[in-house]
């Protein structure tokens, strides 16, 4: 038996004939859960093996669907996630072999629902957020028909867990916030061992509005749940998350040692994908921290294992960050290149803050080159490309806000985020002498004023890894932010519950907006609407 590990539990023995399968499935899940994943698939696949007999019964499909699951798992922490889908789809197809023979006598409709949770993890991971949710939608569906038992309240708090984290990478952070607390209401009724992961969602979302004392606190809980619960890979990517949030902080010697430690506890556990993650974070720790050779060292392989995977959020990060290391080092033509192929992956995920992002990290570039350049005419091509990126970046990352109800996390956003890509794009047309354009900036920026001062937090910086629901180990018996004063122009792009889009300002109606078709390139360029389609004049 498997007591302490969290997991499934089956209704019906499944019989003497498949006691061999019980004994290696457990052994495997108790592999598993102490991170020694190579000796854990051993077992699993030796389990496997003993259900391909061609008088296969009900019980003998409902263990197969069940290691399969596990190996599903596996693949994915390896890093082959074309795997663990082929594993997925084939444990479905095994649990409903064994629903077909004798409906739910062994728990199986918990185990198929646990496997499409998974499977939708899995897909996050791609980026195929719709096939995601589509598997999410069905294992809801499946919970909300079934008893209410261990069963039931383990997968409830794994597919909403799990919603929180597709809510994250689509930036609706108000409802992954929501989520999040629904799945820790649901852990701490049910196991608070499970708690800690949407403290790490928790502690990402605070982190997305640059509240760093609120993202360290959770991931200090976090970790301390996941040490006395004797999960040592989540408690390390506490660990590695940890170290992000001291690197944003500039706490460097802090985020080195955890990063470092993190990194190593995923190799020797035989996580490649994870290390590769972590792996990431320290070059751009070590990046910040003008430890450039030692960031040249880390970068190339953790790519190489990322793009392996198809891990696309974390690639684009990745990408983004070569791009910054080669602009630093003047290399334009290259940097513009990863630029654009993170920026292409962001656009495919309809991620479209981190579209904004990378645009403003390729104008930072062109702006730092801009100051290298001697040439008086280099100098001014570049900043006039940089101010074609970042201004549009910075309405659009400004019209985000309006995705927020009013209140504290909309405030953190304009503050922390938007203020400071403003500032950009102002200086810039500022250095073309551009004073129509700045006026209008001004006058754009009075009617989404803040109420809060901005603080020095760094915006356009690495976030922390969403932690993900828990692997439940299969075994037979026992089974992770002030609103506008203009109350107008309806948009479907933002539903906020009480303000709707700002009007367009009109500075002076006897010439042409200088604004306008900034605001025009910034819809069509993002795929949202920045402004109500309503004018009001400035005087």
């Amino acid at each position: 038996m498997t007591d302490d590990i969290i997991g499934l539990h089956g209704k019906e023995t499944l019989g003497p004939r498949w006691a061999k399968f019980r004994e290696l499935n457990n052994a495997g899940a108790r592999l598993a859960s102490e991170g020694r994943t190579t000796e854990a698939t051993a077992k699993f696949q030796e389990a496997y093996r003993l259900t391909l007999v061609p008088d296969v019964d009900a019980a003998g499909y409902d263990a197969r669907a069940r290691v399969l699951g596990n190996l599903a798992s596996l693949a994915e922490q390896h890093g082959d996630t074309g795997e663990a889908l082929r594993l997925a789809e084939e444990a479905i197809l095994s649990c409903e072999r064994a629903e077909r023979e004798a409906d739910d006598r062994y728990g199986t409709v918990a185990v198929r629902t646990s496997v499409l949770i998974h499977r939708a993890q899995t897909l996050q991971l791609l980026g195929r957020y719709d096939d995601a949710l589509t598997d999410l939608d069905a294992a809801l569906l499946l919970i909300d028909a079934a008893e209410d038992d261990h069963n039931t309240r383990l997968l409830a708090f794994s597919v909403h867990n799990t919603r929180t984290v597709q809510l994250i990478h689509l930036e609706h952070l108000e409802a992954a916030e929501a989520a999040a607390r629904h799945a820790l209401d649901l852990a701490n009724a049910h196991d608070p061992r499970l708690a800690a992961h949407p403290y790490s969602n928790l502690a990402l979302i605070a982190q997305a509005h640059n509240d760093h004392d609120a993202a360290m606190a959770y991931l200090r809980t976090a970790e301390q749940i996941h040490t006395a619960a004797g999960d040592p890979a989540a408690a390390a990517l506490a660990v590695a998350n940890q170290g992000r949030a001291a690197s944003r902080r500039g706490d460097n010697a802090t985020a080195a040692r955890l990063l470092a430690t993190a990194e190593q506890a995923f190799l020797d556990g035989e996580q490649p994908l994870r290390a590769a993650e972590i792996r990431l974070s320290r070059a751009h720790a070590a990046f910040q921290n003008d430890e450039v050779e030692l960031a040249r060292s880390l970068l190339p392989q953790a790519i190489t294992t990322l793009r392996d995977a198809g891990h696309v959020a974390m690639l684009a990060e990745a990408l983004g960050l070569q791009g910054d290391m080669l602009a630093a080092d003047d290399n334009l033509f290259e940097a513009e290149n990863a630029y654009l192929e993170a920026r292409a992956i962001y656009d495919a995920t309809e991620a479209r803050y981190q579209l904004a992002r990378t645009d403003m990290r390729r104008a930072l570039a062109l702006s730092a080159a801009a100051e290298r350049a001697t040439d008086p005419n280099e100098q001014l091509r570049l900043v006039q490309l940089a101010l074609q990126l970042s201004l549009p970046s910075a309405l659009a990352t400004d019209a985000i806000r309006h995705t927020y109800a009013p209140g504290r996390a909309r405030e953190q956003w304009a503050a922390t985020v938007a203020i400071p890509a403003m500032a950009h794009a102002l200086h810039l047309a500022a250095a073309l002498q551009d004073g129509a354009l700045v006026a209008e900036l001004l006058e754009h920026m009075s009617g989404t004023m803040s109420l809060h001062a901005p603080s020095p937090a760094a915006a356009f910086s690495t976030g922390i890894d969403e932690l993900e629901a828990p692997l439940f180990p299969a075994a037979a018996e026992q089974l992770s932010f002030a609103a506008s004063a203009f109350v107008t122009g309806v948009s479907p792009d933002f539903p906020a519950p009480e303000f709707s889009l700002p009007p367009r300002v009109r500075v002076n109606p006897n010439r042409p907006s200088a604004l306008e078709p900034w605001i025009a390139e910034t819809e069509q360029r993002y795929g949202f609407a920045i402004r109500s389609d309503q004018v009001v004049d400035a005087w």
